[in-house]
């Protein structure tokens, strides 16, 4: 192999290592780190990036889904609804990914990616001892009568 050959190969395995790690542990889609990471750490284009993430995301999110199926950590019926509907999306996703220049992509998924922060933010900082689902299952004290 060429040096730049085990660099691209140094990249790709760094990118799959905080891929497989965050997906994982947080349920992030391996995407959000993915294809960033390989825009600028290997200098693909979005449609690259993102055929490239979802190819290696296959692999990568069905060992961490049977991990934690084995932990107890899925709910069977709401996964079968996703899996349902994503499928059909993603081929009308891939097909949008042909048809609309990438530098419209790029900017949907920059927005994407901003409103998924601030909503992550907003969470964190209004329920900062508990994680939000905890949060959204208390309800308010009734005002004594």
């Amino acid at each position: 192999m060429t040096p730049e050959a085990w660099v691209a190969l140094y990249k790709a395995m760094l990118i799959g290592s905080v891929m497989g790690i965050l997906s994982a542990l947080m349920g992030v889609g391996g995407g959000v780190i993915a294809v960033p990471a390989m825009m600028y750490l290997m200098g693909f284009d979005i449609k690259l990036a993102s055929g490239t993430s979802l190819a290696a995301m296959v692999v990568v999110s069905l060992a961490g889904a049977i991990k934690h199926y084995t932990q107890g950590s899925v709910d069977p019926a709401t996964a079968g609804g996703i899996i349902l509907t994503g499928v059909v999306f993603a081929l009308i996703g891939a097909w949008l990914n042909k048809m609309l220049p990438a530098m419209w992509l790029q900017r949907i998924f920059a927005v994407f990616l901003a409103c998924m922060a601030v909503q992550v933010f907003w969470r964190t900082i209004s329920t900062p001892d508990k994680p939000p689902a905890e949060a959204a299952k208390e309800k308010p004290e009734e005002p004594a009568q």
